[in-house]
């Protein structure tokens, strides 16, 4: 069966939809709510029926149009798709079976032709939530994702990338290590997302300074001029297929490990990167919460990594707190800005930066065993990565005279102050978040909270603890009231519990 195709924009569905009118799905034995194929299987297609398409033709959403090679006026020829055979493959990973590389590729090849629903995604992400994958199985699944994905081909002879497992508040060391990297003379190819808890992705702090949201084309470009880039995963392109999965199962609030290693390493190995380095922050409100979780996922990542040709590395770095004291997009692009220029900036943030790009110095023999760190600094002490960072910034169509300052400012701020002397004893980075979301952030660019105290301080009546930042004196309430509901300062305590005993 044949159809003329008709660009037709229909709202609230996902993309992938094709329209027939009632008459001609029932003319043709097509049921609504069934998937459809083209005759080469190259797109699938959930089938619905309206009568404002006209009889003979199919309705096709501008967005799969442009992303495919099908154009309005054009025919299409459609058959029905039998999906028992993907319907098999959930039920042996529900039992616990392991999946062989043909049924791996014919998983995430219906998913990337678009022929599966959000049920049987979030059926099979629950299935290996539960059951878990062999190596093997990881390995599969990342190749399958590389089989469906865009590949960059970076000029550079030492290419490289880094990863963070994130859920950590300020944790915004990419756009520091990125300029030095590359100014330290190798090609790091970053594709980063937005935010999906926390106040700020890192392509949400990036975007604060210039245009992340390149097409494939243009991204290569800018990492041909300058030898980096950093740029939006979801405009790019690169392992797109494995984006897919994780939207849907994002909605059941699941995230099985493997699919993570899978996702993770097959976008490092289409960004060209021989050598992979994977920041694994453990403690309290992270990810990780026991070093022993983040040393079994360390080796997970170093074995499939090593079956794709990669060689990957993990450090474990402390997460029970922020890293860096300004909490949202223009406030950490700040930070940012201040370090790269020499001025002032969060310690731990830059000393976390220059320490991980250092070990990426050293492992691609950039620099010797021991002077990684120290080259790292030097290229910051030297304005070498500040010159970077704008080279990068004026590729990808931003202006290169940004500095710290030029950051804009929400109109409203408010400082929590101490109501006695105290110490404080630990800084929540989830209720810290929570709060930087609560004053609008990400949305609100340049909301968010600034830090003024660190574990250990001793504080004095009146002494400045948070300061919330919005574009919102309700938003700015909003978050004022988490000092007594979630805080994200905890204080020390002479006694933890008090028990009286029991009484008659």
């Amino acid at each position: 069966m044949s159809f003329k195709i008709l660009s037709f924009i229909l709202k609230g569905v996902p993309s992938n939809y094709l329209i027939l009118h009632p008459t001609t799905a029932e003319e043709n034995d097509l049921t609504p709510g069934s998937l459809v194929t083209s005759s080469d299987g190259k797109e699938g297609f959930r089938l619905l029926t309206s009568s404002s398409v006209p009889q003979g033709l199919a309705g096709i959403s501008p967005s799969k149009l442009q992303e495919s090679d099908l154009n309005e006026g054009n025919s299409i020829a459609l058959i029905s798709s039998g999906l028992e055979g993907v319907t098999q493959i959930i039920k042996k990973k529900m039992r616990g079976e392991k999946l062989n590389p043909t049924e791996i590729e014919t998983f995430i090849s219906s998913l990337d032709h678009g022929l599966l629903t959000n049920s049987h995604i979030a059926a099979f992400g629950a299935a290996v939530e539960i059951q878990g994958m062999h190596g093997e199985e990881i390995t599969s699944v990342a190749r399958s994702i590389l089989n469906h994905s865009k590949r960059f081909t970076p000029k550079g002879t030492k290419i490289v990338d880094k990863h963070s497992i994130g859920g950590i508040a300020g944790n915004r060391i990419t756009p520091l290590m990125i300029p030095i990297i590359a100014a330290g003379g190798l090609t790091i190819p970053k594709v980063s997302t937005r935010a999906i808890t926390s106040p700020a992705g890192t392509v949400d702090a990036l975007e604060v300074v210039m245009p992340v949201d390149l097409t494939f084309e243009e991204a290569s470009e800018v990492l041909d001029v300058t030898g980096a880039c950093m740029v939006n995963g979801a405009t790019v392109g690169l392992g797109s297929t494995a984006d897919k999965f994780l939207s849907a199962i994002s909605q059941v609030k699941i995230d099985p490990k493997e699919m993570m290693i899978a996702s993770i390493l097959a976008k490092k190995k289409a960004a060209g990167a021989d050598f992979v380095l994977i920041d694994l922050p453990t403690g309290k409100g992270s990810k990780l919460p026991s070093k022993d979780a983040a040393r079994a996922l360390a080796y997970d990542f170093s074995r499939v990594g090593n079956n794709l040709g990669q060689r990957v590395e993990c450090v474990i770095s402390p997460g029970d707190k922020p890293i860096g004291a300004m909490i949202g997009p223009a406030l950490e692009m700040t930070e940012v800005l201040q370090i790269l220029e020499n001025k002032a900036g969060d310690l731990s943030l830059k000393r976390k930066a220059v320490t991980l790009a250092g070990l990426i110095f050293e492992a691609v023999h950039q620099a010797d065993r021991g002077h990684g760190r120290k080259l790292a600094s030097e290229l910051i002490e030297s304005g070498k990565a500040l010159t970077k960072f704008k080279d990068i910034v004026e590729a990808q169509g931003g202006d290169r005279s940004v500095h710290s300052e030029s950051m804009e400012q929400a109109p409203y701020s408010h400082i929590i102050t101490a109501e006695q002397g105290d110490i404080v004893y630990s800084l929540d980075s989830y209720n810290i978040g929570s709060m930087a979301r609560a004053a609008g952030a990400p949305q609100d660019a340049s909301a968010g909270v600034i830090l003024h105290v660190d574990r250990g301080d001793n504080l004095k009546t009146g002494d400045p603890i948070v300061e919330i930042r919005s574009h919102s004196e309700r938003k700015i309430s909003e978050a004022e009231a988490m000092m007594r509901t979630a805080p994200p300062v905890l204080f020390e305590k002479s006694v933890l519990e008090h028990i009286t005993g029991i009484s008659e």
